[in-house]
């Protein structure tokens, strides 16, 4: 399969085998996602068919995890090829889910007793001495408080963004309301970061796609989050390329030791020391610059004179904190803002490069759609709204491959009986199938990754709003849908069309000859190739994108 992920059938055919590198960048998106989506081992019997039980007499559910690992996609698309509307159940690597189909998301997408919120609060409570925390999941390691220890120092950041958090608050409020912006500091910074990351190089050479797109996605996010100050701080870009998966990864190793065992044992693990010295040397770049902004504050202050403005989220935290009276620490904060968006990011706009390399054609009509657009209103948030091709060709690539093939995670906080009969007890997960992203029904030739699929919606009675990027539907769960939907898909969003914009305008790429763009599923990620490598060089026609 190539990497446009062509599908065949419900949830499409791909790769299943796992080489050495699947499984560590697979581990990014699993925790990236769960860190809100998140997900906890129910004690209550479903009512609801496994499609990978234990077999009688199992004791373990080694097996069925293995199989769920190893065959996800297969393993549901059997299921709703034959039962297209009935919920089923899974065992995966964090414990049982109820998988619903996508003719209930709707259903489910604002229901009050279905929250991806409520868990975190179950975890905030368990810290540290786990008491008041069910006894029968405090003893499993398929918690979130299990999976990512974050009771353990080094693991901190990753219980951030809790329903209370200043983290939500600057993600659901700041970070969209401040767009308009935030639009041109961006697009600044990755003109100066694709010179520098992409060089002026006007001959063929190989770069590494996702390294080089990771760095030059985490220094424009930078910009936003922590402003001119950080956002080319190669240390803390390091940092903040870095933890997610040492943190994951260390979480890992020490889930292996007994739970008695593990308050003893992260002390000398290598990679738990190494999350803490992270978390110390992030604090360590940042406190002293906002030390420095609250110099500068009072100063203006004491003279009569304005304070000096700042447009980024270590401001917007700051703010945040003052407006809730709530303490923070900026290091975690900024740790878990920049897991949450750098990686997921990166992905997208790695599918949406290899997707262009394997359709040139299209991408003569971008640089005409971008061009006009950009000389007609200059780098403004509309600017953006109005790249209408651009916007299809990323959610189209989003959809042939998204993050998860299973989205809308929810835990429920009472038991709840669907309008089918349905029954969900109290405590268990939930998660919604991706499968009608490839349906063909909904996407005539699914298989096809087709450029202007969404622009042609957006041209149809009453699918404006539907069809665009940031749009959520049961058919189309890349961003997941309802109230729980990701809050930064507007800001990244733009992200990915700003990036694109300069990429179109002032380079070229392709893929090298027999390049591997297979998709190879982990689980319910699908992932593309992390050692995939693009040709690249810097166009001669050299467009000025400052307008």
């Amino acid at each position: 399969m190539d990497g446009t992920g062509a599908a065949s059938s419900l949830l499409g055919e791909t790769r299943y085998t796992l080489d050495g590198s699947a499984k560590p960048l697979s581990y990014f998106f699993t925790t990236i996602l769960l860190i809100i989506f998140v997900y906890s081992l129910q004690g209550t019997k479903l009512n609801t068919p496994s499609i990978n039980q234990k077999r009688r007499f199992e004791l373990t559910d080694s097996r069925p995890k293995r199989n769920y690992l190893l065959n996800a996609r297969k393993l549901m698309q059997q299921w709703f090829t034959a039962n297209p509307n009935k919920p089923t159940q899974m065992i995966t690597d964090m414990g049982n889910t109820i998988v619903l189909p996508p003719s209930m998301a709707n259903e489910i997408r604002n229901h009050s007793d279905l929250s991806f919120t409520a868990f975190s609060q179950e975890v905030k409570k368990s810290v540290p001495e786990c008491e008041s925390y069910d006894r029968r999941r405090r003893d499993t390691d398929n918690s979130m408080a299990q999976f990512f220890q974050t009771k353990y120092p080094g693991f901190d950041a990753f219980a951030e963004g809790g329903h209370d958090s200043i983290t939500l608050v600057v993600i659901n409020k700041d970070l969209t309301k401040q767009l308009a912006k935030v639009t041109e500091p961006l697009a600044e910074e990755a003109s100066l970061a694709l010179l520098k990351i992409f060089t002026a190089e006007k001959e063929w050479h190989s770069i590494p796609m996702r390294a080089t797109l990771l760095h030059f996605i985490a220094r424009i996010s930078s910009r936003v989050f922590l402003g001119t100050e950080l956002c080319r701080n190669e240390a803390w870009l390091e940092i903040t390329k870095n933890y997610t998966l040492n943190g994951f990864t260390a979480g890992d190793r020490l889930r292996e030791y007994p739970p008695f065992l593990r308050p003893i044992v992260h002390w000398f693990l290598p990679g738990c020391q190494e999350a803490r010295r992270q978390i110390k040397a992030a604090a360590k770049i940042i406190q002293p610059i906002i030390d420095e902004r609250k110099v500068l504050k009072a100063k203006a202050v004491a003279e009569g004179i304005p304070e000096p403005v700042y447009q980024d989220a270590i401001e917007w935290f700051e703010q945040a904190s003052k407006s809730k009276g709530t303490a923070y620490d900026p290091a975690l904060s900024q740790l878990f803002l920049s897991t949450v968006a750098i990686h997921t990011t990166t992905d997208l706009l790695g599918q949406v490069l290899v997707d262009l390399a394997k359709h040139p054609e299209i991408i003569e009509e971008l640089r005409k759609e971008v061009r006009t657009v950009l000389q007609e209103g200059g780098w403004k948030k509309t600017s953006l709204y109005n790249m209408k091709l651009l916007d299809s060709v990323v959610k189209e690539s989003q959809r042939i491959k998204p993050l998860q093939l299973a989205s809308m995670q929810r835990i429920a906080i009472k038991d709840v009986t669907l309008s089918d009969g349905t029954f969900i007890p109290k405590g268990a997960n939930t998660a919604v199938s991706s499968h009608s992203q490839w349906n063909a029904a909904v996407y005539p030739e699914p298989e096809k990754w087709d450029a202007y699929r969404f622009l042609r919606m957006r041209e149809e009675p009453g699918k404006e709003n539907v069809s665009q990027l940031v749009s959520t539907l049961p058919e189309h769960l890349g961003f997941g849908h309802g109230k729980h939907a990701c809050p930064g898909r507007f800001f990244a969003a733009n992200e990915i069309k700003i990036a694109l914009v300069h990429l179109l305008l002032q380079y070229e790429w392709k893929l090298p000859v027999g390049a591997d763009t297979s998709i190879t599923d982990y689980g319910v990620n699908p992932l593309l190739n992390p050692g995939l490598e693009l040709e690249i060089r810097r166009r001669a026609d050299e467009v000025d994108l400052t307008f």
